[in-house]
């Protein structure tokens, strides 16, 4: 099912360069995951693709703040993060075996749906995730 990338905001929260930026915007994501009844395995893949989101948009964004965003179309349950940079993020094909890049892997594999909207100033890479899904992580 394609959702629709860009959900009426639940919540949105901006995060500066900190690298103790990546771990608030996996709490407080998962605090509105479970604000949403997201199922628990919900709760964990979306704990893990924010930090990966947040992460990747603080390395390769160009400025601050990088805005994440929440909310829930349907039965899914869409994050959004949006930075300045200009450098489109790729799912690297490398294998387990190579060190680091590994993050959109985890999305594409985790997610039911994700993607990367260009803007004027910079891109936006989302995922969802159905709120009841059966998942890896439990």
């Amino acid at each position: 099912m394609m959702v629709h990338p860009d959900p009426m905001a639940v919540a949105e929260i901006y995060l500066d360069g900190r690298p103790s930026s990546i771990r608030t915007a996996r709490q407080w994501a998962v605090k509105h995951a479970r604000d949403a009844e997201a199922s628990p395995g919900v709760v964990k893949v979306v704990e893990l693709l924010t930090s990966e989101l947040a992460a990747n948009a603080l390395a390769h964004g160009r400025a601050e703040p990088v805005l994440v965003r929440v909310g829930v179309i349907g039965d899914q349950y869409v994050v959004r993060v949006t930075d300045e940079g200009d450098t489109l993020p790729v799912v690297r094909d490398d294998g387990p075996r190579v060190p680091g890049g590994q993050g959109l892997r985890l999305v594409e594999r985790l997610a039911s749906d994700w993607g990367v909207d260009v803007h004027p100033r910079g891109k936006t890479v989302w995922f969802a995730v159905a709120l009841d899904a059966t998942t890896p992580l439990g």
